[in-house]
């Protein structure tokens, strides 16, 4: 906390501490730039924002209770600008109506702010790969207790099939929160978002074997874009050279193949490279594609092995904040208590990254929501 003395406010509420993390410009930007405060009278958006921080944080899981809690803490929120307090009625107006892209450009906003902070070394990939090159992508689902957005998975034989959001997430290794969020139904295939995917020239992209697309392996092999992922079992392919391995570094096999697939029901191919790997702990045998040529086998298997990382992300934001009761029943007030889950995420590893002590993150969280007044 000490890096922090000077943003600190002495003698405030810890909550009223931690809203000074969030610089007032930022604020700003994201309102004038996303127009949040167009047509609202009652509810200011930076208002909005902070019943939704303090409603994320202490897991208040109705409107009723945040309105009452936020009667009784209003007077401790004035030094950062809190002047309406919410009824059950605007507040869900401005959960349905304001749009999530507002929260969606204040994350980005504290993404950027504290980019140089989150710098750290988050795994082990042998030192031949500059971590910070490494973009780790993964979805995860959120369920939702209503049929709002299509769930994934076959409808049940009694009752209706609930619905869910499929958060699509891009991750830097050197970083260890999302640069890249794309909401979608649960329902979307995973290979869409390699549509929208921006990956820079010299990025090596980590993902399961469930967003394999050919077309833009064949793609990001001609524009210098690297990748890790696993082999489909159905992968057609011919083995064309055979690297030396060594069997200490429990690399089976390391080949040079060519890959076989259709676009638009024409046959195309593409130059790829398997590495065989068995797992010294469980035994089981992994088969990585990758377009790295240059790279020793091991360092392909670390990359793949790291990929666990945005995992334990995913588990970390849902075991630390609001999102088993949603706050809204409709698409948009969805995303925004997701957006906001995200950035309290975001602060907190800050937060834990600055401490000097090996503070367990989520005793940190729980710390900071049953004190939020004190």
């Amino acid at each position: 906390m000490k890096q922090f003395k000077d943003k600190f406010i002495s003698g405030q509420p810890f909550i009223v501490q931690l809203l000074s993390l969030i610089p007032a410009d930022i604020f700003e930007r994201a309102v004038v730039e996303t127009q949040a405060d167009r047509y609202y009278k009652k509810m200011r958006a930076k208002d909005h924002f902070i019943c939704l921080f303090y409603a994320v944080l202490t897991r208040n899981s109705s409107l009723r209770e945040i309105c009452k809690n936020m009667a009784l803490i209003g007077r401790k929120l004035v030094y950062v600008g809190f002047k309406q307090l919410p009824c059950r009625s605007t507040l869900s107006d401005a959960n349905r109506n304001r749009g999530n892209h507002f929260f969606a450009a204040i994350y980005t906003g504290l993404y950027l702010h504290y980019k140089v902070v989150l710098k750290t070394q988050l795994g082990d990939i042998g030192g031949e790969v500059d971590p910070a090159l490494v973009e780790l992508f993964d979805s995860t689902t959120i369920t939702l207790f209503k049929d709002i957005l299509k769930g994934a998975g076959r409808n049940p034989i009694n009752g209706k099939k609930k619905g869910g959001i499929k958060a699509f997430t891009k991750m830097n290794l050197a970083e260890g929160v999302p640069d890249y969020i794309c909401m979608k139904p649960a329902a979307t295939n995973e290979n869409t978002f390699l549509k929208v995917l921006n990956l820079p020239e010299g990025g090596i992209a980590v993902f399961d074997k469930g967003f394999n697309r050919y077309r833009y392996f064949d793609i990001w092999t001609q524009r210098n874009r690297f990748f890790v992922t696993r082999l489909k079992e159905n992968a057609k392919y011919e083995i064309v050279a055979e690297n030396n391995t060594d069997p200490f570094l429990d690399v089976m096999k390391d080949q040079h193949i060519i890959l076989t697939y259709k676009e638009n029901k024409v046959s195309r191919t593409v130059q790829l490279r398997l590495i065989t790997y068995c797992d010294p702990i469980t035994g089981e045998r992994l088969q990585f594609l990758t377009n790295m040529m240059g790279h020793t086998a091991l360092t392909i298997a670390l990359l793949y092995k790291n990929r666990w990382v945005i995992e334990v992300l995913f588990k970390q934001i849902k075991q630390n904040f609001e999102l088993k009761y949603f706050l809204s029943d409709s698409e948009n007030g969805i995303k925004s208590q997701i957006w906001v889950a995200l950035i309290l995420n975001l602060l907190f590893t800050v937060l834990h990254r600055r401490i000097k002590e090996a503070e367990d993150f989520s005793t940190m969280v729980m710390v900071a929501a049953k004190n939020l007044t004190s």
